[in-house]
């Protein structure tokens, strides 16, 4: 039955407001396949609904009850949730696809997953739209796979509650005075920010950079021996901080980016919903930026410290306690610094080959896959990394209305360059 909201499914939420704030959508995430032809549309319609009979828990919307938050049946046993859309262009196509992720609902009204086929003369796109409190990214891999499969649902243990329900209370305490410790030692280097144009934010745009199997073999070779077998996201945040100093940027005193960390076994198929995730920060010092080698290491040192001390559970307990502020208030906390200052240099997500993967959606091939994600307004940036077939894809999100479109392509030639190993002045 559905219940409340985990602790990191409340955290997506206070994001989601902090993202409406902002001017925006709200916390909205998608995965886009690219399909080489047409799918069967009847299969797809077909699938869609045996999968809301399958897992009724989809088929929610979000409530509040004081400060707590939880999902609750929705009305309609039978919602529409396949949506079909055409186009005349692989460039029109992508337009609808940035409408249908700019749609604004009201947090309790938004339907937690969506279908959506954009199709073209010849070939087509196949998007799920979720909402972040339902699912992280993993998830809504599961979900796809099991829309177009027949698996049943596996049966295991929450990896978020069987971790936290491991600590009682003095650990908790514990834990918390260490995050909080944590943080204000972050928070002495003030972070840079991307180049923006001060003006009201208006919409999500994106900008997808694909990069072939035989150059990606070569990324991640380079990214092991740079930044070690655990720190292939690393490496993609190390290359995106370089890249932004080089493009030019609201230069401060550092960088710091959050980014997430799976809590599920590696290739387990379960849990599908909720977000079983904790979070880490990167950071690095301008002149640390400036020589790659430096950069490297000291990222690498403080990933090694961040687990060595427990640093990479301790902001859960954290995060329980923000779970009582209210929305405005967490979200306060979150993202600034004690000076008022944004944290986050840039919003960051590596979730490379998907397992299990999905090759074929109703009888069409598929070719490509990137992933969605609203941000707020600042940083008003984010680099989401997949890959497909061995192929690496960097789906860059950003606001449209603060992020110039020659900027930007500076940006993504700083960062292919750096991803490579080349040395450029941009």
């Amino acid at each position: 039955m559905p219940g409340a909201l985990n602790t990191a499914d409340h955290f997506t939420l206070m994001m989601d407001h902090e993202i409406r704030r902002s001017g925006l959508a709200g916390n909205m995430c998608a995965l886009v396949y690219e399909l080489e032809s047409s799918p069967d549309v009847d299969v797809i319609s077909s699938r869609c609904k045996a999968f809301i009979a399958r897992f009724p828990d989809t088929n929610v919307r979000l409530r509040q009850k004081g400060r707590r938050y939880y999902w609750e049946r929705n009305g309609d046993p039978n919602p529409a949730v396949f949506f079909r859309h055409s186009a005349k262009s692989r460039d029109e196509a992508l337009e609808t696809i940035g409408k249908i992720i700019n749609v604004t609902t009201p947090a309790d009204a938004v339907a937690p997953i969506e279908f959506h086929l954009v199709e073209m003369a010849e070939r087509a796109f196949f998007m799920m739209r979720w909402f972040h409190p339902i699912c992280d990214a993993k998830g809504a891999e599961l979900v796809v796979w099991h829309l177009l499969g027949d698996a049943e649902p596996s049966d295991g243990v929450d990896a978020f509650g069987q971790l936290t329900s491991k600590w009682g209370l003095w650990k908790k305490l514990g834990m918390i005075f260490r995050a909080k410790r944590h943080i204000s030692a972050l928070d002495k280097t003030a972070s840079s920010l991307p180049k923006t144009i001060a003006i009201q934010a208006d919409r999500l745009d994106f900008h997808i950079v694909r990069i072939d199997a035989e150059t990606s073999k070569v990324i991640m070779a380079r990214a092991m021996k740079e930044a070690g077998m655990t720190g292939i996201a690393l490496y993609f945040i190390g290359c995106l901080m370089r890249a932004l100093e080089k493009a030019g940027c609201d230069e401060k005193e550092g960088f710091c980016v959050p980014y997430a960390m799976n809590m599920r076994k590696r290739k387990a198929l379960f849990p599908m919903l909720g977000n079983q995730v904790s979070f880490l920060f990167a950071q690095a010092k301008l002149e640390e930026v400036r020589d790659r080698k430096k950069l490297f290491q000291a990222l690498r040192e403080q990933h090694k410290a961040t687990v060595r001390s427990g640093l990479d559970h301790a902001l859960v307990p954290l995060m329980q306690a923000g779970s009582w502020l209210s929305l405005e208030k967490y979200g306060r906390i979150i993202r600034n610094t004690g000076k008022g200052q944004e944290r986050s240099s840039f919003w960051f997500s590596y979730t490379g080959e998907a397992d299990p993967k999905v090759s074929e959606i109703a009888g069409a091939k598929v070719m490509s896959m990137f992933q969605l994600s609203q941000v707020t307004a600042p940083p008003s940036l984010a680099i989401l990394v997949s890959q497909f077939n061995g192929c690496i894809t960097l789906s860059f999100n950003y606001v449209s209305s603060q992020i110039d479109r020659q900027w930007l392509e500076s940006l993504t030639g700083a960062m292919s360059a750096e991803l490579k190993g080349e040395e450029t002045d941009t």
